[in-house]
């Protein structure tokens, strides 16, 4: 009975996979009916960049772009600063998905890193003309299939990475997958840092405690309401519950109870379930009006089997000026139409230096611009 309802969850996650390949929206690249307050716009940055996906501004204030299936890297300079992308520059291309990116200043130079699906990569900038050297391999061996995207952070000289499941719900052979972990900058002194994060495709230390905060895409099959999208705070050495546990520690029957639920952490805040969060950016203040100084944005990719569709927005996390989260409301909505279609899903969403907020679209194939009306 285990091996059949084990080729059954294979056979569900395999349909999630291939959710993400829905044909992008054909249609030229607009701003649709998209619904946002009164006192902020949004326009178009960047209008062909196919299924974009991770973000990151260098040291120059330079956008740079992952787009995993196309296998590139790009950068999208605006020069004359008029919020609009002047070019798109190739970076990198013919890469293994490449998504996760992250820029650090070592020694002997500056480094762009890039997280692919089986390994970890870094290239030096030998110019700013956008000119870099050869990739060099960091971390390689990283386990490929099921959730295939990587995403990467940087902080005092260690490099995070998450890696989520090969599967909907199962036990994992390799530890690195659904966990965090934690590495050198040059790749060695591999640990795990933190486990049972089904999909934390976002996440970003938190400038207020210095903590990691991450946003975590739940196991589908348990029916429209459960279980609920997460936002976890995530410590070294904890276990956020799958795949045995979800939401406030309760029991995945489909494990039975051999697994200790009260060991593992509950989350720091939830959402609706399967609404996919993909990005988060925090905003202490820029740009925006000043009511939303003290904020997170997290973009929803959106689900793909709730009977009510859901998501496909970008969410504000209201925060103290302390760093602890009081409310949320819906930011930017209208990328879903009646019928139930997506005219856009929105995935990664960071703050320039400028103090604007840019936000990808793998669907329309676009990066948005965000700021004060």
């Amino acid at each position: 009975m285990r091996k059949i309802g084990s080729f059954l969850s294979f056979i569900l996650f395999s349909q999630a996979v291939l959710a993400y390949a829905l044909e992008p929206h054909s249609q030229k690249p607009g701003l649709l009916d998209l619904k946002l307050p009164p006192d902020v716009s949004i326009n178009i940055f960047s209008s062909n960049v196919p299924r974009a996906r991770h973000m990151a501004f260098d040291d120059q204030g330079v956008l740079f772009l992952s787009q995993a299936k196309a296998g590139k890297v790009v950068a999208l300079p605006d020069q004359d600063k008029n919020g609009i992308a002047d070019k798109t520059v190739l970076i990198l291309e013919n890469r293994k998905l490449p998504h996760g990116l992250a820029f650090v200043r070592l020694g002997d130079g500056y480094y762009l890193y890039i997280a692919e699906e089986t390994q970890v990569i870094r290239t030096k900038r030998l110019d700013k003309s956008f000119k870099f050297g050869k990739p060099e391999v960091i971390i390689d061996n990283i386990p490929d299939s099921g959730h295939f995207t990587r995403t990467l952070k940087i902080k005092n000289n260690k490099l995070y990475l998450s890696v989520g499941s090969s599967c909907n719900v199962c036990v994992e052979k390799y530890r690195l997958r659904a966990a965090i972990s934690r590495f050198n900058l040059d790749g060695s002194g591999g640990e795990i840092f933190a486990e049972g994060l089904r999909n934390s495709v976002g996440i970003e230390f938190s400038p207020y405690s210095g903590e990691l905060w991450g946003v975590n895409n739940g196991r589908d099959r348990l029916g429209d309401h459960h279980p609920k999208e997460e936002l976890n705070i995530i410590h070294q050495g904890k276990h956020y519950g799958w795949p045995y546990c979800y939401e406030s520690q309760i029991f995945d029957e489909d494990f039975g109870r051999s697994f200790d639920c009260s060991k593992t952490e509950p989350p720091a805040y939830t959402f609706t379930a399967h609404m996919a969060p993909l990005g988060l950016a925090f905003y202490q203040k820029g740009n925006l009006p000043k009511r939303y100084n003290h904020s997170v944005f997290i973009a929803f990719h959106g689900s793909w089997n709730r009977s009510v569709t859901a998501g496909y927005k970008v969410v504000r996390l209201q925060l103290d000026a302390s760093g602890n989260i009081l409310s949320h409301e819906d930011f930017i909505t209208g990328w879903l139409r009646k019928s139930g279609a997506p005219d856009g899903r929105p995935v990664d969403i960071e703050q320039s230096p400028e103090g604007d907020l840019y936000l990808s679209d793998d669907y329309s194939g676009v990066v948005y611009r965000i700021t004060q009306n």
